[in-house]
């Protein structure tokens, strides 16, 4: 599967409630049309949980079956094309489209599809495409060493098919608490002080969900069947 993040970005206008609304017809055309989307979960920024209406961008979480289902079927859809046409007037930019592979983690540790409180996206930029290789066996050490508990609902570590330097963290947790709590654990502190050496850059930013698209459809979604085994 491919996975894809993005971000779009918004005039702070009265138009702004247009901008979210188009992406819920956009949504319902491709929950019925376009089977091939595994996921289509969005969130805004944390800065703006207490007025969702004035948030000034959004953040999309997707996983297509291939490239091609992203590509030829997603962005070349009747509903996508209307949608492109409504958002310019309110948007300060373009898509922020970004690509990758999973390497480790799971989507939904319940399987039931548990709405969040909060989820963080942690983009990580290596020195080197050999600090890149250097750093991915810790980073699938770390995140193949979670589990659901402590209120965790997702946690996926992502490397980038755009370059090679690029990696991504993404995580829901049940509450602000549990996701203070996890950050703060020896070994999510462990994989960072030993692997300074191989980052250039590491930015995170804190969303809560806006009740927009869907984690998945039940089945056939990251760490669904070590979740089974787990259960068994």
């Amino acid at each position: 599967m491919m996975y894809a993040c993005s971000s779009s970005s918004s005039t702070p206008q009265l138009t702004h409630p247009q901008w979210q609304a188009a992406y819920d017809s956009l949504a319902t055309y491709v929950h019925a049309s376009e089977p091939t989307t595994k996921t289509y979960y969005f969130g805004i920024p944390i800065d703006y949980a207490h007025n969702f209406s004035s948030t000034t961008s959004m953040f999309a979480f997707e996983v297509y079956g291939t490239r091609e289902d992203l590509y030829d079927t997603h962005l070349t859809s009747p509903a996508m094309q209307t949608f492109l046409e409504k958002i310019p007037s309110a948007s300060t930019t373009g898509l922020d489209l970004n690509h990758y592979r999973c390497v480790a983690g799971f989507l939904d540790a319940s399987g039931r599809n548990e709405e969040a409180g909060v989820m963080q996206d942690v983009r990580i930029s290596c020195t080197s495409p050999e600090a890149m290789a250097a750093l991915l066996p810790g980073l699938k050490m770390l995140v193949g060493g979670v589990d659901g508990s402590g209120g965790t609902l997702t946690y996926m570590a992502f490397r980038g098919l755009d370059d090679e330097v690029s990696a991504r963290i993404y995580g829901r947790w049940k509450t602000r608490e549990d996701m203070e709590a996890f950050i703060r654990r020896a070994d999510v502190n462990g994989f960072w002080m030993q692997n300074k050496e191989h980052v250039r850059a590491m930015e995170q930013r804190l969303y809560v969900p806006n009740g927009k698209g869907w984690l998945h459809r039940g089945s056939g979604y990251a760490g669904e069947k070590e979740r089974v085994k787990a259960k068994i």
